[in-house]
């Protein structure tokens, strides 16, 4: 899938946290630059959460990028995946 703006991706970003989170309704309160650990977010969630992002995006991540602390807010996950996308 390829996105044509910020707005749409910060958008489907949202929608796949929602379906990894346990409390889906925190993400109407977060701030893109918030942490989401705070939504209970763990190792096993982010690795859904790639796994996620690689099929809607089309997205490879490179091994070293694979630290939840690299990504550890929507804007991270946004800037990777705009950086990245198509590039399999």
């Amino acid at each position: 899938m390829t996105i044509e703006t910020m707005d749409e991706l910060r958008a489907k970003v949202i929608e796949i946290l929602k379906d990894n989170v346990d409390d889906p309704q925190m993400l109407e309160s977060i701030d893109p630059d918030d942490d989401l650990s705070s939504l209970g977010i763990n190792s096993m969630t982010f690795i859904k959460l790639v796994i996620a992002t690689e099929m809607e995006f089309g997205v490879a991540w490179n091994d070293e990028d694979l630290d939840f602390r690299n990504f550890s807010t929507i804007n991270q996950i946004m800037n990777y995946i705009s950086l990245n996308q198509g590039q399999e």
